[in-house]
């Protein structure tokens, strides 16, 4: 009798749990590994400023924002390498230099930079 009960409840925690191989929704698609990360900046600085990605050390130009707007780049994955974290260098025309601190980003997230026209007191926010 008691090999019965043992049987029955286990068979019970089987079907209650599951594995999600009978579940009819489907499984989420994973973020392609080639996927591209969007890189916003909106510049409240009165120069215009060149971007970059700074990779090991390397700085690899993404674009030019002028002074007083928005510019969206994509940024293909690839150009991440296998950094574990990644700057990104904001090079007014007239000016010193601004470098973020390290960011983490993976394939087919966003980042939001935020230059203000004191460049150290500019936001991040990747999602």
């Amino acid at each position: 009798m008691p090999i019965v009960r043992a049987v029955a409840l286990i068979g019970a925690f089987i079907s209650t749990t599951g594995c999600g191989l009978l579940s009819r929704d489907p499984p989420p698609k994973p973020t392609p590994r080639d996927a591209d990360v969007s890189v916003e900046v909106e510049n409240h600085n009165w120069s215009d400023i060149t971007i970059y990605l700074m990779t090991g050390g390397l700085p690899q130009r993404v674009g030019m924002v002028t002074a007083m707007t928005t510019a969206s780049f994509p940024l293909p994955s690839h150009r991440l390498h296998t950094a574990a974290s990644v700057r990104l260098r904001a090079l007014p025309v007239a000016g010193q230099p601004f470098t973020s601190e390290d960011i983490l980003v993976q394939p087919g997230q966003a980042i939001m930079w935020t230059l203000e026209s004191d460049l150290d007191r500019s936001s991040l926010a990747v999602y």
